[in-house]
């Protein structure tokens, strides 16, 4: 009867041994879900900003464009999100593994440098949107001069050439724009799925040069919104009345600064 006893001690503590396990898997599963889940946040938070830029954009409103910018580099921020990673991916190690095989925490502890061929999130220079510009500029130029040859009145000439002109800077400035949405969809689109990827299925290596992109593709916001805000100002300067609402506050601004 003892023997029986002593077996049936032994299975209950084996079912509660058991128990225990299965408790702390769903914890640690529960854990590296709310982590993992932070890592998937991110594409539908750039992804927003772009569509709200849309119509920033659309409005020049500068101080709102700036403003999405520090979102965008809040939301890719390498040293606010490696933590995250790195729990992740070390909770899912426990969570899958033998304990035998976890991944050393010091490989993890920070973002690897990329090449330039890693790094290739899009760019964009004053220079180079300038110099685009002034080709554009040069070919409406001529378009019109073509248009206008044989006519005698210059008013219409002159007319025509400073649409070009306005036009052109007003154009500049909405690409220099769109550009920040271009980093933005690289990002969501691009980047996000294989940081995801790599991240639930345990791939280090991937896991961190993929958000080392995506930090760097985050600073480029910064530099990309000082383009646009120059080209802006630029369109200001030009015809101040070319950025709406916008440019009618910043007339009457102007205008109060003159009396005062």
């Amino acid at each position: 009867m003892s023997e029986l006893a002593e077996l049936v001690a032994k299975l209950e503590r084996q079912v509660r041994e058991a128990e225990e396990v299965r408790r702390i898997t769903e914890r640690l599963w529960d854990a590296c879900e709310e982590l993992l889940d932070e890592i998937r946040h991110i594409s539908p938070s750039v992804s927003e900003l772009r569509w709200e830029l849309d119509g920033y954009i659309a409005d020049c409103d500068y101080s709102a464009v700036q403003r999405s910018t520090y979102e965008i580099r809040g939301a890719t921020n390498g040293d606010r999100l490696l933590p995250v990673l790195r729990q992740a991916l070390l909770l899912r190690a426990l969570r899958d593994g033998d304990g035998t095989t976890l991944p050393d925490p010091a490989e993890i502890e920070t973002l690897p440098e990329l090449s330039a061929e890693e790094s290739a999130h899009p760019t964009l220079t004053w220079e180079e949107l300038l110099r685009d510009s002034q080709r554009e500029l040069e070919e409406r130029e001529a378009s019109a001069r073509h248009i206008w040859c044989d006519e005698d009145d210059e008013a219409d000439l002159d007319d025509a050439l400073h649409e070009a002109r306005t036009d052109v800077i007003r154009d500049r400035a909405t690409r220099a724009g769109r550009h920040l949405m271009e980093l933005c969809e690289y990002i969501a689109e691009e980047l996000c799925p294989r940081l995801v990827t790599s991240a639930e299925n345990g791939n280090i290596k991937e896991a961190l040069e993929t958000l080392a992109a995506v930090d760097a593709a985050g600073r480029e916001a910064e530099a990309a919104y000082e383009v646009y805000e120059v080209a802006l100002s630029k369109q200001y300067e030009n015809s101040p009345s070319s950025l709406g609402a916008v440019g009618e506050h910043l007339m009457l601004f102007e205008s109060w600064l003159g009396t005062q």
